[in-house]
């Protein structure tokens, strides 16, 4: 029996096929990668680099040695925003979940249910789940782009 599943993203339909579900579950494992990588080339943008992504939060992230810490006032930035900077901030590396609370703690945002906005979070198609750890889509970085614009107009 063949197994088929259709993924719709902004520019058309991704279809990942496989012989069993235990085929194409296997297939699934590298997908938010290769999701990422996709939206990449056909949007045409990249990730930032460290330097540039440190030049482009001056003011709205402290880099410090327990890691980024957001510096926006809670009442400019709401939950979800403040993750995605942390995210933006650490690009590409993935934070693990405990790691974003304590950054948020740090920060001065405590946040109980920052696990809630990480979820909707990634059912927005802005973070994938990678290697343990939440990390920022194509669109995620957008997102924060256009946020930081938002913030320094």
């Amino acid at each position: 029996m063949k197994v088929k599943l259709s993924i719709k993203r902004s520019y058309g339909e991704l279809t990942v096929e496989g012989e069993s579900f235990e085929e194409l579950a296997e297939g699934l494992k590298g997908l938010p990668q290769w999701l990422d990588v996709i939206d990449s080339l056909v949007e045409g943008t990249e990730a930032p680099t460290p330097h540039r992504a440190k030049e482009a939060l001056k003011g709205l992230i402290e880099f410090t040695s327990k890691g980024p810490l957001v510096t926006v006032p809670k009442e400019k930035l709401n939950d979800k925003d403040a993750i995605c900077l942390l995210l933006y901030a650490i690009d590409p590396q993935p934070l693990q979940p405990k790691q974003i609370g304590e950054l948020l703690m740090e920060s001065g945002r405590h946040s109980a249910g920052f696990g809630a906005r990480l979820s909707e979070l990634r059912s927005e198609g802005l973070v994938i789940r990678d290697e343990g750890g939440y990390r920022l889509t194509v669109a995620g970085r957008k997102r924060v782009e256009d946020l930081i614009r938002r913030l320094r107009g």
